[in-house]
């Protein structure tokens, strides 16, 4: 007789993860039936910030933010996939993967986790009352500021900490790629410009705005009713459930972020990886999971009907993908195609939720830019050297 294999999966709790992962546990419990999966969640701020030596004794499988994969050399948290599934099919992956999704958990010449789930930061508006602010959503950052200072609260954008670092991360890299930036200040991180954008715009948002992350400001926007809810942000993570024709709500629409150059280049890369935990019982039959769920067919016929937003390239340039999700691929393709990849050095998580921590006590005080500037470089070198120390 033989026994049940039971694999648990960790999402974060939001049905963009919680709903397709569901699905596709029925569904890989329907083609083995010796495999039972469960699956739970965790808040998004933990998916962002919670190291993964405090998570993954918990599961067999996790989704994980992909900075996270540059400690697992020291940590030993998670397993390479390359040492439990073919190569083959690392490679087919690989290689319908939209933008860096799959790259970006590539590290050591090891790949950590499979790319589910593909984001990146994008603009969106409230189609319904835009038209009231302008023609088109601005394609230049100018554009942004201008419109922000003659209707106060109408643009905004989620100033949660880790959101607020990683929208300076866009601006910066943004400039970088155009030409606009200065110079390499900040090692290349942060530039004076790009915190001088940044300070502008949130001197005209609502300032709501420092409690909310995407999927709050998305569901404000969405209800559309509050005297404080934006109109139109350019810069937050975005998610396909609300511009789906089934959205509740005002549909929104998501567009390509504004741009200092002719293309939308430097947006951070977001995203979800599927990992499997050094702790778990069944390694193998977790893996075979999670590169199953990152194929095109699986991201095609349970990911992308089941609210989630699929990693296959080849699903984002569907024509009839695009109409499930009512123009979203088509709208923010260029942006995740030229999205910016985050560091993933061992230190930057850490220095990530410190200085997002740091930014938005100094915008909440209206410092000068050159303050917040000098103060993120202060932490980024602190960071590097306890790094080098360690």
């Amino acid at each position: 007789m033989s026994s049940t294999v039971d694999l648990s999966v960790l999402c974060w709790d939001h049905p963009r993860c919680t709903s397709p992962v569901s699905a596709a546990a029925q569904e890989w419990q329907r083609l083995h039936p010796g495999v039972r999966i469960s699956v739970t969640a965790r808040p998004l701020a933990s998916f962002n910030d919670q190291p993964l030596t405090e998570i993954a004794g918990s599961a067999d499988l996790l989704f994980i933010d992909h900075p996270m994969v540059g400690s697992v050399a020291r940590t030993q948290a998670l397993l390479p996939l390359g040492d439990l599934v073919d190569v083959d099919v690392l490679d087919a992956l690989a290689g319908d993967a939209i933008g860096a999704s799959h790259a970006s958990y590539l590290w050591d010449d090891r790949q950590w986790a499979t790319a589910v789930d593909a984001a990146c930061q994008v603009a969106v508006l409230d189609g319904e009352r835009a038209g009231a602010l302008f023609d088109s959503a601005p394609r230049s950052w100018d554009d942004v500021l201008e419109v922000a200072r003659d209707a106060p609260g109408a643009v905004g954008i989620p100033l949660y900490p880790s959101d607020a670092v990683l929208s300076l991360l866009s601006i910066t890299a943004n400039l970088r790629a155009s030409g606009e930036s200065s110079g390499e200040s900040s090692g290349g991180f942060w530039s004076l410009e790009a915190v001088y954008i940044l300070s502008e715009l949130v001197r005209s948002v609502s300032p709501r705005c420092f409690d909310l992350n995407p999927p709050r400001m998305l569901d404000l926007m969405s209800a559309g009713a509050a005297d404080d809810a934006p109109v139109y942000a350019p810069l937050l993570f975005g998610y396909t459930n609300y511009q789906r024709p089934t959205a509740p709500g005002r549909r929104l629409t998501f567009v390509d972020v504004p741009s200092a150059g002719a293309q939308p280049v430097g947006a951070v890369l977001g995203g979800a990886g599927l990992a499997v935990s050094a702790y778990g019982r069944h390694p193998e039959e977790a893996a075979r999971f999670a590169a199953w769920l990152a194929g095109a067919d699986a991201q095609r016929t349970i990911v992308l009907p089941h609210d989630g937003q699929p990693g296959s390239r080849s699903v984002w340039h569907d024509p009839d993908a695009d109409a499930v999700v009512g123009g979203f691929f088509s709208g923010t393709r260029a942006t995740i195609e030229n999205a910016h990849l985050r560091p993933r050095d061992a230190w930057w998580p850490a220095y990530q939720e410190v200085a997002g921590l740091a930014l938005v006590d100094l915008l909440r005080a209206g410092a000068p830019p050159s303050t917040i500037h000098d103060d993120l470089t202060r932490l980024l070198d602190g960071a590097r050297t306890e790094e080098t120390v360690q």
